[in-house]
């Protein structure tokens, strides 16, 4: 590639015989990782966008904050200040999108028809670069914050996620409230005379860096006419050489294990759900050491726990895995889907 914003460029991409698409990757000049896959058959354009940034690094006195920074992005930036541009743009264009925040990654999508990627890229791009985070549009913003969390006490595995985070460390980042709701993002900044859309601003200007950013584009155009469109797009994010954060002690340390917790579903389930502490095993991800250890707990032949469980008629089934947390620390879950006698046993 002969671009002077492109350090580096890959096509020897492996992948499967029966793949006729074309792939290319590129690293930028500002650090930022892109995956190209020029497809001249989809009927669909899509991108998505991932920001090495999640949750575990929100403001203690500001829970949800990185939740709430990924809603307020869709609602104006300055080169489209209309609140509903980008949304407008792709359902006008047979697209839509959408985004989610995890513990330490936001990631950010979005499909559309592919005549049309290069205006939705546009409008995209700008997240990165340049959002508004109006007074307005945060105000209506929290109210929607707030009515996901809502929907979520309804949930088991949000129940679930909660009550684990509740039992562990308070001081670990591990415990902090993600999704966040009017009192955390509205209610008790403005009681202690906290400026929420300031906080905005310097999460994205603190965090949202090139560096730790990876970004995926699948379209009709060749893969030069991707590269062209995205370096055109995407070069000018800043690279603020933000460091991934690395949580090297467990949210479960020894004096939180040996927890029962007994828990009241909204649904109809009984389940024994089983979870050990380990340490980050990433480097380990060709090996997949939990994949084996989870074959066997999961296994179902003769002489297995789940066939002996099952032949008392206490279970239905029985499978155990990985589970992630953070750069630095994970966990291995048994799961269990009981019976009636064997929650009685």
């Amino acid at each position: 590639m002969s671009s002077p914003s492109i350090r580096t460029a890959q096509d020897d991409i492996i992948k499967s015989a029966e793949d006729k698409r074309s792939y290319r990757g590129l690293e930028l000049n500002n650090g930022m990782k892109i995956l190209l896959v020029s497809d001249p058959t989809t009927e669909k354009a899509a991108a998505a966008m991932d920001v090495h940034i999640g949750a575990m690094s929100d403001p203690w006195e500001l829970p949800g904050l990185a939740h709430f920074l990924e809603h307020m992005l869709f609602l104006g930036t300055e080169k489209y200040p209309s609140e509903n541009e980008y949304t407008q743009f792709l359902s006008q264009h047979g697209g839509g999108s959408n985004a989610f925040t995890s513990a330490e990654h936001t990631t950010f999508y979005f499909d559309v028809a592919h005549e049309h990627l290069e205006g939705a890229l546009d409008r995209f791009g700008q997240f990165f670069l340049c959002p508004l985070f109006n007074k307005s549009a945060q105000e209506r913003e929290v109210n929607a914050v707030d009515s996901e969390n809502k929907k979520n006490l309804n949930n088991d595995s949000w129940r679930l996620l909660q009550l684990e985070k509740s039992t562990a460390d308070p001081s670990h980042p591990f415990s902090k409230f993600s999704t966040g709701n009017k009192e955390t993002l509205e209610t008790i900044p403005s009681s202690k005379g906290l400026d929420v859309r300031e906080a905005l601003l310097k999460f994205h200007s603190d965090y949202y860096s090139s560096n730790i950013m990876a970004l995926a584009v699948v379209g009709r155009e060749s893969l030069k006419e991707l590269a062209d469109m995205v370096v055109d797009l995407f070069s000018a994010v800043k690279n603020k050489d933000v460091v991934i954060p690395e949580w090297l002690e467990h949210p479960f340390a020894k004096e939180k294990l040996m927890l029962r917790a007994d828990v009241v579903p909204v649904k109809n389930v009984r389940q024994l759900n089983l979870t050990f502490p380990l340490p980050d095993l990433q480097e380990y991800y060709r090996s997949e050491p939990t994949h084996y250890l989870g074959h066997l707990v999961g296994h179902e032949s003769e002489g297995s726990l789940l066939s002996e469980l099952k032949a008392k008629g206490w279970v239905n089934t029985l499978c155990g895995g990985a589970k992630l947390g953070a750069k630095g620390f994970s966990f291995f879950i048994i799961n269990v889907d009981l019976s009636e006698e064997g929650l009685s046993e």
